[in-house]
């Protein structure tokens, strides 16, 4: 019987920590060849040791999904059931990365007085004689390299399924080397010296790299079975495509996993980096590439304020059409201001993390001090908007551009805050504000324009709601102007307004003309 046809257990551990004398088994999951289906349990965990909370986004096993948890020996003696059943006495597991999950399943049955009922094979260490060379022997990787669709690989019954794909094959592989059965592997194994990776391999073929076109355009990576792994845009596809492939030293280990996958390539050639930049947008979002983070649309939703910021909305309508912003916490430190000033304390979550309400007003009595202002300036959002506008148009153009072309709010992580620091933050928060606003405004200026770029080849654009059209005879309502659009354009219209400035940073002029308003 050849070994990819062996009956064998396959087996997968989710733990609380990497060492059984610290932490605890979470979830085990388990399969055969032959079965229908994976087995999965929970694990119960002890009343003083709750799941971590780094553990559960790792795993996406948490509090709530506890309740239908079982004891562990009541899972160790469902897996020996099974065993009895589909494999008979002393089988072999299969496990990837074994020199992790071991330890846990050793004390386990230690605890249990009990022997181990298996005996463990690491196909780990076999593909490290195997595959030296392969950028990453990894789970997600291997299984990626032997044709696993990419997908998120965190709970055990993940990692069960793409063990089995890994089984196979390298069961093909060193079937091609005449080993035949468990016994010849094993001596495999203890002759075979582990090889030291000299340089990366890759499934790509190189010529189908290096025959790749020096022109602007969007680029796909493919795996084995078809699946777009990534999306990228190019100035020069030869250069951008080839660039993932030197190097051998500190490379990105998410990089290099999917470097593992990628079999194939397909690539569209555009007349401009811009154009390939706005392809790319629309590339992502329709084929959802699992190694993109970028532009994805996700669960993101803009927000869209009426006149007065009094209200939010994230849809435009004829009352809330002020924006688009990125989400509703792009203007949430200068909101709870104003209603901060109208109120006995201030918000203490003004800043995203909770601070003491009277340091809070302490510091904005001393910002206030240092501009000559009062608590009655800021009467209104307009009013906090409109000093906050003042100083950014003071900036110097770099200090400007790097304030629009963020649009992620990121809480600050500081040390203990002085009344001084808050009067600090007080006034980034006003200009991040102003930023935003702004952003909105030449997002929104970018949606319905006509747009001439004078550089080697003369281009013009036109676009009516963020897609490119040819005729220059339109009009639009600006209270309208994001009516019924959604992330999607907001994207096109961001990486334009990225590219644009890049463009103008070269010194190429850009001229943006509105198209007729109603």
């Amino acid at each position: 019987m050849s070994l990819k046809k062996q009956p064998v257990l396959f087996l997968d551990l989710q733990t609380t920590g990497a060492k059984p004398d610290s932490a605890h088994i979470l979830e085990i999951a388990w399969s055969s060849l032959h079965s229908e289906s994976t087995e999965s349990y929970l694990i119960q965990q002890p009343p003083e040791h709750p799941v971590p909370r780094r553990i559960q986004f790792i795993t996406g096993i948490y509090e709530k999904d506890m309740s239908a948890a079982r004891p562990l020996e009541n899972v160790l003696a469902s897996l020996q059931t099974f065993i009895d059943l589909q494999l008979g006495a002393s089988p072999i597991a299969i496990i990837h990365f074994a020199q992790f999950e071991k330890p846990f399943l050793q004390d386990a049955y230690r605890k249990l007085q009990q022997e181990m009922p298996f005996s463990i094979l690491c196909t780990h260490e076999i593909a490290k004689r195997l595959f030296p060379n392969l950028p990453t022997r990894g789970i997600k990787g291997l299984a990626g390299y032997f044709g696993c669709p990419s997908g998120e690989l965190k709970r055990a019954h993940n990692h069960v399924q793409a063990t089995q794909i890994i089984w196979q094959g390298l069961s093909s592989a060193l079937e091609e080397k005449g080993i035949l059965g468990f016994e010849q592997l094993q001596e495999w194994l203890r002759e075979t010296p582990k090889t030291v990776r000299t340089k990366y391999e890759y499934p790509l073929p190189k010529e189908k790299r290096l025959s790749l076109p020096k022109k602007p355009g969007v680029y796909r990576m493919i795996s084995r079975w078809g699946e777009v792994l990534y999306v990228g845009k190019a100035t020069s596809l030869h250069d951008r495509v080839n660039s993932y492939f030197r190097g051998q030293k500190n490379r990105d280990t998410r990089k290099l996993e999917m470097l593992t996958q990628v079999w194939d390539l397909q690539v569209t050639t555009v007349g401009s980096p811009l154009e390939a930049a706005l392809l790319e947008t629309d590339e992502i979002k329709r084929l959802n590439p699992p190694y993109n983070i970028s532009l994805k649309v996700g669960r993101r939703e803009l927000a869209f304020f009426n006149r007065d910021f009094t209200s939010v909305s994230t849809v435009s309508d004829d009352i809330h059409y002020v924006g688009p912003f990125s989400n509703v916490l792009a203007l949430d430190s200068i909101l709870k201001l104003s209603q901060s000033l109208g109120a006995p304390h201030f918000d203490e979550n003004i800043f995203y993390e909770p601070l003491d309400p009277a340091l809070l007003a302490e510091g904005f009595d001393i910002f206030c001090a240092r501009h000559g202002l009062t608590k009655e300036h800021f009467k209104s959002v307009r009013a906090i908007l409109a000093v906050g506008l003042n100083w950014y148009r003071q900036l110097p153009e770099e200090e400007e551009m790097e304030k629009l072309e963020t649009d992620t709010v990121v809480p600050e992580i500081e040390d203990v805050l002085t009344a001084e620091d808050i009067a600090d933050k007080f006034e980034r928060h006003f200009i991040r504000s102003a930023a935003a606003y702004v952003r909105a405004k030449k997002l929104t200026h970018l949606l319905n324009a006509r747009i001439a770029i004078h550089a080697s080849e003369e281009t013009e654009i036109i676009l009516s709601q963020g897609q490119v059209v040819t005729s220059t005879n339109l009009e639009f309502n600006p209270k309208e102007a994001w009516k019924d659009l959604s992330i999607d354009t907001y994207d096109r219209m961001t990486v334009l307004f990225t590219e644009l400035n890049k463009l103008r940073s070269q010194n190429q002029s850009v001229e943006i003309h509105r198209l007729k308003t109603f």
